[in-house]
């Protein structure tokens, strides 16, 4: 019966239904007047609700929980917006006063002994990071991350379709080491392969595909990434 009478509303099959209609949509159009000391203060008091709230999740569950997963795991470990995937045959190292944020992925090659992701002080890593680690990932300390970064490591299926089709791991030389020396910055959106480092102190701007090494206290951007500026560093 409803189904039907909304249906004649949407049809607007008769000037009576076209009515109710134009009413309808009159009437979705009228918004809650704001009285805006009111909502200023409910909204102030949403987010320090939430924010108390997200606190305490990270700290009685959240973070006991991720460093069960730790080889090592240092002290003011802050995790915001749930618990990164982390693979069971990953070595995880984590360092003093790291940041994470929710919704990473870390993952490990099968077909190498240990894969280690190793974290240093000080780092941030953004929201929906992918690691997928081959043989090592370290990142070392005041290193900054951005959103959506991705650290290859590994090829994750081998080139040769029969292969593929088969579910065959790809060979060893798929694996690669991935190096991120301390203060480097890596922007929005990035990715980086196997076999690169990124030297100290340097710069890969947002979207770049980083396939080869990236010199220290340098800016890189494109892809493939190139080094499009030095940078000079005001003090040591």
């Amino acid at each position: 019966m409803i189904k039907a009478l909304l249906i004649k509303i949407r049809k607007r099959e008769t000037p009576f239904w076209d009515k109710v209609y134009r009413t309808g949509k009159s009437l979705r159009s009228i918004n809650m007047p704001v009285f805006t000391p009111l909502y200023v203060f409910l909204r102030g008091e949403r987010t320090l609700r939430l924010s108390i709230w997200d606190r305490i999740k990270s700290f009685i569950y959240y973070e006991p929980m991720f460093k069960t997963l730790c080889r090592k795991c240092g002290k003011g470990l802050n995790l915001v917006g749930g618990i990164p995937q982390v693979h069971d045959l990953l070595v995880l190292e984590v360092g003093d006063y790291v940041i994470m944020h929710g919704a990473g992925t870390f993952t490990a090659s099968k077909i190498t002994k240990e894969p280690l992701l190793k974290i240093g002080n000080n780092v941030h890593l953004g929201y929906q990071m992918g690691i997928s680690v081959g043989t090592k990932i370290i990142i070392e300390d005041n290193v900054l991350i951005a959103n959506r970064v991705s650290l290859v490591g590994y090829d994750q299926h081998p080139i040769d379709p029969v292969r593929r089709i088969n579910g065959e791991p790809p060979d060893i030389s798929g694996c690669g080491d991935i190096i991120i020396k301390k203060n480097a910055w890596i922007g929005m959106n990035c990715i980086i392969l196997k076999g690169v480092t990124i030297g100290e102190a340097a710069v890969v701007a947002a979207g770049s595909l980083v396939t080869k090494d990236v010199p220290a206290f340098s800016i890189v951007a494109g892809n493939p990434a190139k080094v499009v500026k030095k940078i000079e560093p005001e003090s040591n």
